[in-house]
Parts: structure tokens; sequence; C-alpha cells
């Protein structure tokens, strides 16, 4: 009798076992169940109701659940249909304007092979001897003050401003870097060194000091408000700026030419970035600006 009631005993603690472990193998089920459902409702854009009713129909439901088999059954029932495969956003006129201002900006600054640099000079050149003045050349070093990173961007820019057939180049004149003994030196300068080269020169803008060209890099990096209400571009200053300081080198003196009236394009050597009185922004020389007081050499 003893060793029946402990085999009764320990069928009893078996079959616990059992249940035990069953019960476990449902929750874990449901617990898998659910976290399906939620995550293929995410996937799909489909509510959890729907999801929950596709797995069932295709067999979800019990305690064996295979998952992978019944969520192939609901989508290819297209009980839950597969997300639609979005669509890119079209550009808007603001995002391409200002895609197609970066890119001026970058190829303004890009780096040159010696056969590109050539090249620029050759069409320069070709323009000056072909505006009726006698062609000259112009020799400039590039230079940096303060902080105010590398310079290559910077030169890359002066070279294609001052050597682009839109601007000095119709009066007669070309631009050639050179490491020394140069004409003038355009310098990047940090906007505290600008009174440094003189009480005349201000932080806030651009300078020329004799054989001094000194770009402020607040403004090669900023420009001023009312030039981007304008239309304009980042590079198109850029290039006014340069154009309008070398200017002076070239004998020109500050708004010695006075707007035209509403809508006519400024004259460079107007202090664009003072003020426009009514003109639209310009970059390069008119053509009443094509005159220079420099000598030098043939180019």
């Amino acid at each position: 009798m003893g060793s029946a009631n402990m085999n009764r005993t320990s069928r009893r603690r078996h079959h616990r076992r059992l249940r035990r472990r069953y019960l476990v193998r449902r929750i874990v089920a449901a617990i898998a169940l659910v976290l399906l459902v939620v995550g293929v409702a995410a996937s799909t854009g489909a509510s959890v109701a729907r999801v929950t009713a596709a797995l069932e129909e295709g067999g979800a439901a019990t305690a064996s659940i295979d998952f992978t088999k019944a969520l192939r059954m609901a989508f290819a029932n297209g009980q839950i249909k597969e997300p639609e495969p979005s669509q890119p956003q079209p550009k808007s006129d603001e995002d391409r304007r200002k895609e197609a201002a970066q890119r001026e900006l970058d190829a303004l600054a890009a780096p040159m092979s010696a056969e590109q640099r050539k090249q620029i000079y050759a069409k320069a050149k070709q323009t000056a001897e072909h505006s009726g003045a006698q062609a000259t050349k112009m020799t400039y070093c590039v230079a940096t003050n303060g902080d105010v990173g590398d310079k290559s961007a910077f030169a890359n820019a002066v070279d294609r401003v001052l050597n682009d057939p839109r601007g000095w180049p119709r009066a007669g004149v070309v631009f050639q870097q050179v490491a020394d003994g140069c004409d003038i030196t355009v310098t990047l300068a940090a906007p505290e060194k600008l009174p440094t080269y003189s009480t005349y020169c201000s932080s806030e803008y651009s300078c020329r000091v004799g054989a001094d060209v000194i770009i402020n890099k607040k403004r090669w990096d900023g420009a001023v408000d009312h030039w981007f209400q304008e239309g304009g571009t980042l590079a198109g200053y850029r290039t006014m700026v340069i154009n309008h300081e070398v200017g002076h080198a070239l004998g020109h003196i500050d708004n010695e030419q006075a707007c035209g009236g509403d809508g006519k394009a400024a004259p460079l050597m107007q202090e664009q970035s003072m003020f426009l009185n009514g003109c639209t922004i310009n970059q390069w020389p008119l053509d009443s600006e094509l005159w220079t007081n420099f000598v030098g050499s043939p180019a």
C-alpha cells in the first residue's frame, strides 16, 4: 500500500509539472503572437484587429503556432497587404534654389589643375586683347590673416573671378597669381584684423589699403541680408566683393558712378554691401566702368 501511494503521488506531481509546462508554452505563444500582431500592424499599416483575425484564420491561434506559415497565408490571401513603397516628395522651389546656390558656390571654390588655370588665363587674355584697351597683366598673391581656415578654396575663387571674361578682362586686364613680388595681395582676413590695416577699415566690411585687398571673412561667409533679399547668392556676393575691392587697385573709387535708377544694375563700384538705392545687385563692372589707371606688364 505504501508503495502504491507513492506511485500515485509521483504521478500527480508529474502531471502538475506537465500542466505547468503546457501553461508556460501557452503564455509564451500568446506573447509571441501579440508581438507579431503589433509588428505586422506597424510595418503594413493594417489595424491590430485585422492582423489578429488574419493570423487566426491562417492557423496561428493554437499553442503550436507556426507564425511564419500563418503570416505567409495572410499575405497570400490578401488579408494583410504589403506596405506601399514610399514615394519621394517633390522638391519645393526653395529647395531647388538652395541646391543651385550651393552648386554655384562649390564650382567657384573647386580645385583646379594647372591646365585649367592655363585655360582660364588664356580666355581672359583673349578677352583683354579684344577689349580695345592695351592688354596688361596684374600679378597678385593670396594670403590669410587670422582664423579663416585653409586658403586654397579662397585662392581658387579669386582666380576664377578676376579672370572671368565678364569682369575686368573687359577693361584689358588679366590677373596672374604668383608666390611673391606681386602687384597686389588679396587677403582673406578675420573681421578683427581689418582695422589693423587702416583706421578707415571697418571690422564689418572689406577694404583696400595700398597694395592690400582685404576681404572680410564675416562678409565672405554671410554676405549681407539685402543681397539675399534681392535674389542674390553667396557665390554672387563673393564675386562682387572681389571685383569691387580689386577695382580700387585699378584706380576706381567707391560710388564714383550713381545708380542709374530703379531696376537698373548697380555700378560695381557702388557700395552694394551698404545700399542699393533702388538698383539691382550686380557683380560685374558696367560698360561705363571699363577703364583703369593701372599700368602693368604686357599680358
